[in-house]
């Protein structure tokens, strides 16, 4: 059994430019062009290419976790994941993901410290969805999310959908 962390990177910004109209319907959102998400976990856990169609092998008994940010690490915008929804309807294959809570440490370097690996570290809440395999089969999957700019304000609500393929070992 292994733990497959699979990192989910928007290009917030372009989307947020070529989507002015985005919905505000939490229940409909906008489909966004796959050439602006990126997905990746292991290499020896990808079938294919990292990217939007990310196809991620995974066995039963494995744990998924989905951790979202943007590229530009959340500074202008932020992208936040609010729905998993799933081909699996009867969640024969995957357990239904759940979101996670955790307390984290963040390092960084501390001001004036350039060329020294001195450091400080602030204390904050981090998240992620998880979930775990139950069974061999394919799954498509659509995570929706909402990306804010730096006040908070939303800009959209979004949608794309990558697969896993879950194999016997």
């Amino acid at each position: 059994m292994a733990d497959l962390n699979v990192l989910i990177a928007f290009d917030a910004a372009t989307i947020v430019e070529r989507n002015p109209n985005a919905s505000r319907n939490p229940d409909v959102p906008t489909q966004v062009d796959h050439d602006l998400i990126y997905m990746t976990t292991r290499h020896d856990h990808i079938i294919g290419n990292s990217g939007a169609e990310l196809n991620l092998r995974a066995e039963p008994g494995d744990s998924i976790r989905w951790r979202e940010t943007t590229i530009s690490l959340s500074s202008d915008y932020k992208a936040l994941l609010y729905r998993y929804v799933s081909s699996d309807s009867g969640h024969t294959l995957i357990r239904t993901p759940e979101i996670e809570v955790i307390d984290g440490i963040y390092p960084m370097p501390k001001e004036g410290s350039e060329g020294k690996p001195d450091f400080v570290t602030q204390n904050y809440e981090d998240h992620y969805w998880r979930t775990t395999v139950k069974k061999a089969g394919k799954v498509v999957y659509h995570f929706y999310f909402q990306i804010l700019d730096h006040h908070r304000q939303l800009q959209g609500y979004f949608q794309w959908d990558p697969f896993i393929t879950i194999e016997n070992p």
